[in-house]
């Protein structure tokens, strides 16, 4: 496991949960990617630029969703 991942996962994983993502479903909307979450729990490397999409994505939707 990368270590810089395991603060965004468990964001996402805080995330997936309320709001009933699933991983797939999550990367597609958040990135246009299916498989970001697969490889963030496989511990492979994230880009800082995408860590900043996913972050947005999930700032807008909670507001969205209050």
């Amino acid at each position: 496991m990368n270590p810089n991942n395991d603060e965004l996962l468990r964001e996402l994983d805080r995330f997936l949960e309320r709001h009933g993502f699933s991983d797939s479903t999550f990367g597609l909307r958040a990135t246009g990617d299916g498989h970001l979450v697969r490889r963030i729990r496989d511990g492979r490397a994230v880009r800082r630029s995408t860590v900043v999409r996913v972050r947005r994505f999930m700032a807008r939707h909670e507001i969205d969703a209050a």
